[in-house]
């Protein structure tokens, strides 16, 4: 099966049923997913200290079923709570 990764840019939901729709954070408030991938918490984290919080709470409240977060060096002391309900290994 092959998917297709489609930019939704300023939270414009374009693409068929099957795309993969790819949202910038702040256009997806009130949206619901069935899954959740955020890239680079860790980053965010360092970079955006002020919205760390308001968008890792609105991006894990939209997501139905899974949520996926990817760090590139290591969790942010923030997240630290939820360790054990977190895998390292896919």
């Amino acid at each position: 099966m092959s998917l297709k990764a489609v930019a939704c840019e300023e939270g414009k939901s374009l693409g068929e049923g099957t795309d993969i729709r790819v949202f910038d954070i702040q256009h997806i408030k009130g949206l619901e997913f069935e899954a959740v991938f955020f890239a680079g918490v860790d980053k965010l984290a360092a970079n955006k200290p002020e919205l760390f919080d308001r968008f890792i709470y609105v991006g894990a409240t939209r997501a139905a079923t899974y949520l996926g977060m990817v760090c590139y060096e290591s969790l942010p002391s923030k997240l630290e709570p939820i360790r054990a309900l977190c895998s390292d290994k896919w």
